[in-house]
């Protein structure tokens, strides 16, 4: 059930990122703007909210970037520390942790750009390359393992369909966050040579991560079944002897096969990918904070209000840490509300009216059906996600 909704939902997010390039290509058309020697006025979210409901428009995507933007970070955030828990295993407790990386956070957050960050995004690239083969490959032969149990029901270790339709509500919001590419939309098409080939090729990008992550789920779900930890690592590293060590008993208390070292070069993999990504990330707030309308004089590049901003940011995530201590349950908070906004709900909404605005080609009654289903996918996860993800931070 989840392989389908991950289908659905990159099918969602990939028409809506084409309704959104469609938007973008008719708002450009007549601006006299100019980069490159062609015209360009839509360059960011906040410029495709602005053309399209004026500075209401920009202020809206403004908020809504920022809090998706804090949300992810600090979900980032937290899972460093995790991974520095699970290296260091036993030195200091979560919380302990996240204090201690928070002087390294505002390190990073007090770079000027991405510039310097950028170099190394190669080596995180070929680092979760790595990462995933190694999950890919352990987990199918994990897999043997438990074909070999003398106790083995398989219809209790691998389930269809979920016990309730409200199960799938933070994974349909996990999902919005997986595929959550359509902020990147706008600057990205500002810098294609020829912007009428964005649609093949973000259509192909997107089957490509569709496919990487339909391997991970399958194999994953494959090895470990209903006894996967929230961190698969953990189930890397150790396995139950038997079925009802697997379904009844804690994880520490396994007895199965260890493969401690592996935990250890899988956990350092993600470190790096983590610490590359948490800049990259963190600096889309500071950039909308340095070009909206109604706070770029005030935290101008290089000011003493600029730093204070960036700094008084990591504060607020430290704090966001603390609050939720799980990556996976603050991850699915902040992707069950934003994630359908940005990646669904704004791009068919804002394409819409600047293409109304543009007397441009609209939608037809096929496509508007498709935006129809999509938008109950947006509603499903604004709800029951929602509702879902709270009930997990509420009840541990």
């Amino acid at each position: 059930m989840s392989c389908a909704a991950m289908v659905l939902l990159c099918a969602a997010v990939t028409e809506s990122g084409i309704a959104l390039w469609k938007g973008i290509m008719a708002g450009n058309r007549g601006h006299s703007a100019v980069k490159d020697g062609k015209a360009v006025a839509i360059s960011s979210y906040e410029d495709l909210g602005r053309e399209a409901l004026g500075s209401f428009g920009e202020s809206l995507v403004f908020v809504i970037v920022v809090l998706y933007f804090t949300g992810i970070c600090a979900s980032f955030a937290d899972l460093i520390a995790g991974v520095m828990d699970n290296l260091f295993r036993d030195v200091m407790t979560m919380h302990q942790w996240m204090l201690v990386i928070s002087p390294g956070m505002v390190a990073l957050a007090l770079l000027p750009n991405i510039t310097a960050v950028a170099r190394f995004v190669p080596v995180a690239v070929g680092c979760i390359v790595i990462f995933v083969l190694i999950m890919i490959i352990k987990s199918i032969m994990d897999g043997q393992l438990w074909e070999a149990w003398q106790d083995l029901d398989e219809t209790k270790l691998h389930k269809l369909w979920p016990d309730s339709p409200m199960a799938m509500g933070t994974v349909v919001a996990t999902l919005f966050g997986a595929f959550g590419v359509n902020g990147n939309v706008p600057s990205v098409l500002c810098e294609m040579e020829e912007p009428l080939d964005f649609p093949f090729a973000f259509r192909a990008a997107m089957m490509i991560v569709l496919c990487i992550y339909a391997a991970v789920m399958c194999s994953g779900y494959y090895g470990y079944g209903q006894f996967m930890q929230s961190d698969i690592i953990l189930n890397m590293e150790s396995f139950p002897a038997n079925q009802a060590q697997a379904l009844n008993t804690p994880y520490d208390q396994w007895t199965g096969p260890k493969a401690t070292i592996l935990g250890v070069i899988c956990n350092s993999l993600l470190l790096v990918k983590l610490i590359v990504g948490f800049p990259l990330n963190i600096q889309v707030i500071f950039y909308s904070f340095q070009t909206w309308r109604y706070s770029k004089d005030y935290v101008p590049l290089g000011s003493w209000a600029n730093k204070a901003m960036r700094v008084g940011t990591v504060v607020i995530l430290v704090l966001l840490m603390l609050s939720v201590s799980e990556f996976n349950k603050l991850f699915a908070l902040v992707c069950s509300v934003f994630g359908p906004m940005l990646q669904c709900f704004l791009p068919l909404f804002l394409s819409y009216v600047i293409r109304k605005k543009t007397g441009a080609r609209m939608s037809g009654g096929g496509r508007r059906v498709v935006h129809a289903v999509i938008a109950v996918f947006g509603i499903f996860s604004l709800t029951i996600g929602f509702y879902m993800a709270v009930s997990d931070i509420i009840n541990g």
